[in-house]
């Protein structure tokens, strides 16, 4: 065998390969679409993927700053964002 011969197998199992990915990846995808989709929630306007953290607030993990004034952090983020703001006009 030489080395065109070697390099043509190469070839062609790469591209039996690269099918066979590509059935089994469509089937998958197939299979995935056939499931039966999760109940909605009761409210079609909430945020389905988001949930805000706001400090002090409570729960989501905003028990930890409960008793604390939030409003100075929201400030400073207040200020950062305009910065940023600020920022991007003069790029």
């Amino acid at each position: 065998m030489n080395v065109v011969d070697i390099l043509v197998s190469i070839v062609v199992v790469t591209i039996l390969v690269t099918i066979i990915l590509a059935i089994v990846t469509y089937v998958a995808y197939k299979l995935r679409l056939s499931r039966e989709p999760a109940r909605p929630d009761d409210d079609p306007d909430a945020l389905r993927y988001f949930v805000p953290f706001l400090p002090g607030m409570g729960g989501d993990g905003g028990e930890a700053l409960e008793g604390r004034d939030a409003r100075p952090a929201l400030d400073r983020l207040d200020r950062d964002v305009a910065d940023l703001g600020d920022h991007a006009s003069t790029a």
